[in-house]
């Protein structure tokens, strides 16, 4: 989602031809290793996966280009992919038993972001912002879905919220602002980064909201 309200659809090149590649690779797992048939196969594969890594870059190249064709900067999250797939830690109850702790739901999440392959992704705007002489700005990603981007008031949203719907609604009690989740990040990312041209010290939703609070008081008779 970016901040003039464009919503961008991941393609799932890899859940796309992820059928066909189990297929292939159960084939591969009944052959004998290292025979005429069992090395066609392995060809297939690596040429399927090409196949998907290439699909993947390129639509990545065009959506670069397009975002770069109306501005001069984009700010984006700083996220830490490792952090995001890492598997949920154990859970055990009182008898030594191991408890839910949602890494089933997770292996799905983890899956479309691997697909999605965002840490790729910034490298591809890093390098055709160097080639059209336009920038990057990376912001804090911490407290991003839980503030309001209008007033910077703190709205809180569990984790089992954020993922329950593809388009959970922000409604700020403060300001009344009423919009997308997404949108709403996107627009404060944007402000943070805006912000951040500006104070080089107001990098995070943190600052931006001290920097705020900072302002409002000296308004204040």
């Amino acid at each position: 989602m970016t901040s003039n309200g464009e919503f961008v659809e991941v393609p799932k090149f890899f859940r796309f031809s992820e059928h066909r590649l189990s297929k292939l690779q159960e084939r591969l797992a009944k052959k004998p290793k290292h025979s005429k048939a069992w090395k066609i196969l392995k060809r297939k594969i690596a040429k399927l996966h090409q196949l998907i890594a290439r699909q993947r870059l390129d639509w990545q190249f065009k959506l670069a280009y397009h975002l770069f064709s109306d501005c001069q900067v984009i700010f984006l999250e700083d996220l830490q992919i490792a952090n995001l797939v890492r598997r949920c830690k154990a859970k055990l109850g009182d008898n030594g038993q191991f408890l839910p702790n949602g890494q089933s739901a997770k292996s799905g999440l983890n899956k479309s972001l691997q697909d999605a392959a965002f840490g790729q992704f910034v490298q591809v705007l890093e390098y055709v912002a160097w080639k059209l002489g336009k920038r990057i700005i990376k912001v804090d990603p911490k407290g991003t879905s839980q503030y309001c981007w209008e007033c910077l008031n703190k709205v809180s949203k569990s984790l089992s919220e954020r993922f329950a719907a593809r388009h959970e609604r922000h409604s700020c009690p403060k300001c009344g602002q009423e919009l997308d989740r997404d949108y709403n990040s996107a627009l404060l990312i944007q402000r943070i980064g805006l912000l951040s041209t500006q104070e080089e010290d107001i990098t995070s939703v943190k600052t931006a909201v001290r920097a705020y609070l900072t302002e409002e008081s000296r308004a204040l008779p």
